[in-house]
């Protein structure tokens, strides 16, 4: 018998190198629905959103260098890019900013425990 839980992530970056926004919690999938991004920095920033596939030991690009003007949101799940994710335990969703801190992420997932 599976639990299901629905969850907001809220991260907010604080610099310019890869952040965690994400991880799949243990004995758990991770079902991405959406990944919002509000630019709340000064100027336009460019995002690069990866995901690390912990059972590969890989990190991925998932859209690299999306420019996003300042005080603007985008969803990052829609339209030709998937509009769902996958992830397994120990999976992280990372973010990148070239405009640092300010960047709000938030991400709506449901879980699974797989117990």
């Amino acid at each position: 018998d599976m639990a299901n839980a629905y969850k907001n992530s809220i991260y907010t970056t604080t610099g310019t190198g890869a952040e965690t926004i994400y991880t799949v919690p243990t004995a758990t999938v991770g079902i991405v629905k959406s990944l919002s991004i509000f630019n709340g920095v000064a100027g336009t920033t460019n995002l690069t959103i990866s995901i690390l596939d912990s059972s590969a030991g890989t990190t991925t690009f998932y859209a690299k260098n999306s420019s996003v003007a300042a005080d603007a949101k985008v969803e990052i799940l829609e339209g030709e890019a998937s509009t769902i994710l996958i992830l397994e335990e120990a999976d992280a969703i990372k973010v990148t900013s070239s405009g640092g801190a300010g960047v709000v992420c938030t991400l709506s997932v449901l879980q699974q425990d797989r117990t």
